[in-house]
């Protein structure tokens, strides 16, 4: 019996165990569009424009983000990065070695004029690489971190993918034309964007011009040179800017205007007859992103703090039966200026069927997605409205329910009924058969008794000579 009583108790062990609750959520939010659809006309083959007020960098607007495309100059950005990573006094100086000089020859590259056996400080190399695009600067300033050119490269290789860039493959520091040297706009996007963290690199991108061997050089985007009627812009600040013929046209920069603040990515512009003259689009194409942005958009108030978004039930709550879900503060996100109240949508992301009392108030519950024009414009948490406190009596009660409506448990109790009648019947049946062992046992006894009296008054007749006139005394 007590082999039968183990069994039972680790088939319970194991049951429970079993049943008890599982729960892994998880989410992939990744989007491959913008929010918006850009209302003018952009020339681009491709372009990204992100909110840059918005720590998680969303893209605003989006073409071809993902397509694989030749970065021309936009590489020196990568080049920059990995020469201020690695340099600790910019102030340092290096000769220009005639490697560094050749190795450009007949390519028709973009050049500072650096010659061989000058002395030049690694500022000036990061000032003419930003400023001017200057390709002898990259391979100067190459030698000098990475010994050779190659070992430089891989330096730029191994940063973009310590940020996660995957669709990108150097094989220069300067982005002269290779067909094995490509990048995406998505990931050029996130090499500007850390780049912008490190004020040695904004500082350098946003310089309008440099001086050089008696010569003003100016910045290459002309955006930012109110001399270009055609392409300045007022609200444009750096960053980089890149052309071949097999590139295209390509700009990254930025533009702040009345607190907003945008990142442009353009790729793959074309030059185009406009108002008569031929012009390099990619700076129109920035310009028609930041206007339009400027113009179609605005932060606006679409959630607002304690209004109900939903209500999940609460088990064991004293006085309360459910909880009230919302935003513990007003949020805010870009949304076109005529925004439509009644356009907005919310919708809780994996929330809970059931929670457990106690629940305080302003107690994080699970997110939110926030929808305008069916794209998700913000992700919001979803806080407790009240405080719900624990019933301990209502815990007990459901407790106990909840196991006994466990169909494993349910189970194993079946199984302990049909071991216990198995048991009484067995029991009964020992007992019966020991009750008959025991009448058994008490007839044979007294057949044994009765037997052994016959004898001895047979012996005691023999005794007398055959008389059984005897009486034996009486027993007391």
């Amino acid at each position: 019996m007590k082999k039968l009583i183990s069994i039972f108790t680790a088939l319970i062990i194991l049951t429970v165990s079993v049943a008890a609750p599982l729960s892994a959520f998880a989410k992939d939010k990744n989007n491959d569009e913008g929010i918006y659809i850009v209302s003018d006309e952009v020339y681009a083959d491709a372009y990204m424009l992100i909110n840059l007020d918005d720590e998680n960098y969303p893209v605003i607007a989006q073409k071809n983000k993902d397509k694989k495309m030749y970065p021309a100059s936009l590489t020196k950005i990568a080049t920059a990065m990995v020469l201020i990573n690695n340099v600790k006094d910019l102030k340092a100086t290096t000769k220009v070695s005639k490697s560094a000089i050749d190795v450009l020859a007949n390519t028709y590259a973009q050049v500072a004029g650096l010659e061989v056996g000058e002395t030049v400080s690694i500022q000036t190399l990061l000032d003419l690489i930003m400023v001017h695009s200057a390709c002898d600067a990259c391979t100067v300033a190459a030698e000098f971190v990475g010994g050779t050119i190659p070992e430089f490269v891989k330096l730029m290789n191994n940063w973009a993918k310590s940020l996660g860039c995957t669709g990108t493959n150097f094989v220069n520091c300067d982005g002269l034309h290779d067909d094995n040297h490509y990048t995406t706009p998505s990931d050029m996007a996130i090499m500007a964007l850390e780049a912008l963290k490190n004020e040695t690199f904004v500082k350098a991108c946003t310089k309008k011009s440099v001086e050089f061997h008696d010569m003003t050089l100016i910045h290459t985007n002309f955006m930012l040179d109110p001399h270009h009627l055609s392409y300045y812009y007022e609200y444009a600040e750096g960053i980089k800017t890149g052309s071949t013929s097999q590139a295209g046209y390509c700009v990254i920069t930025k533009a702040s205007k009345d607190g907003y603040n945008y990142l442009a990515v353009v790729m793959g512009s074309p030059i185009k007859k406009l108002n008569g003259i031929d012009t390099k689009c990619s700076f129109i194409d920035a310009a028609t992103l930041f206007d339009w942005a400027f113009d179609s958009l605005k932060y606006s108030v679409v959630v607002k703090g304690n209004d109900v978004v939903c209500e999940i039930p609460v088990e064991d709550g004293k006085d309360a039966d459910s909880v009230q879900l919302g935003s513990d503060k007003d949020i805010t996100a870009l949304v076109p200026a005529s925004l439509d109240a009644s356009a907005v949508m919310i919708k809780p992301v994996d929330p809970p069927e059931t929670l457990n009392a106690p629940i305080l108030k302003g107690e994080k519950i699970c997110e939110a997605d926030v929808y305008y024009a069916n794209k998700i414009v913000a992700t919001v948490d979803l806080c407790a409205m009240q405080t719900v406190e624990l019933s301990t009596f209502l815990k007990i009660v459901n407790a106990v329910k909840s196991f006994l409506s466990n169909k494993f448990v349910l189970a194993a109790v079946l199984i302990l009924i049909i071991l216990l009648i198995i048991y009484i019947i067995a029991f009964a049946s020992k007992l019966k058969k020991a009750k008959k062992r025991s009448i058994e046992k008490r007839r044979r006894r007294e057949q044994l008794d009765e037997q052994m009296n016959r004898e001895y008054q047979q012996q005691q007749r023999n005794r007398r000579g055959g008389r059984d006139d005897y009486l034996p005394p009486p027993r007391r």
